[in-house]
């Protein structure tokens, strides 16, 4: 009986070893799963970065193409200001803007996927910690069975006195 009692607590610890294991790669697992929907929220950003550039150049484009018609030389004040003020200024911004947005995507899943990383390192240690404690109380129940260190009963204090 008693090697059945030794063996459930070794297959206990072992059992809160493998699942300490398990919860790090699931928590693992996630903060990879995070770090790539960060990326995908940066390329996304950085798209429309880049649609706002493409805007602005057709919005250049007409202002440019359309000063000779209104009798504007390209040089011109009024040119340049609808270039620069209307166009180029709320351009610059909005690409400022998702530069910023991609940059913070990215520092953000990376923050998150490493609260992830110590969360599995503490569900590790969590199952290492328990498997301990698990031998520990096994060791501890068989020394109070077997108090002298070897098996079967302890003939020490059976003495009588006829």
């Amino acid at each position: 009986m008693e090697v059945v009692a030794i063996a459930a607590t070794a297959f206990s610890a072992m059992a809160q070893l493998t699942a300490g294991e398990r919860a790090k790669e699931a928590y693992e697992i996630r903060a990879r799963n995070e770090e790539l929907r960060g990326r995908i929220e940066a390329v996304n950003a950085r798209k429309k970065g880049v649609e706002a550039l493409k805007r602005t150049n057709a919005s250049l484009a007409s202002i440019i193409a359309g000063s000779p018609k209104q009798g504007l030389a390209l040089s011109s004040g009024t040119v340049l200001d609808r270039g620069v003020f209307r166009v180029a200024r709320p351009a610059s911004e909005d690409v400022s803007d998702t530069i910023f947005n991609a940059s913070m995507a990215l520092a953000n899943s990376q923050m998150r996927a490493q609260d992830f990383r110590l969360a599995g390192d503490q569900a590790r240690l969590q199952g290492q910690i328990g498997a301990f404690s698990t031998l520990s109380q096994g060791a501890f129940a068989y020394s109070q069975i077997y108090p002298s260190g070897r098996g079967g009963l302890s003939q020490t204090g059976n003495t009588a006195k006829i």
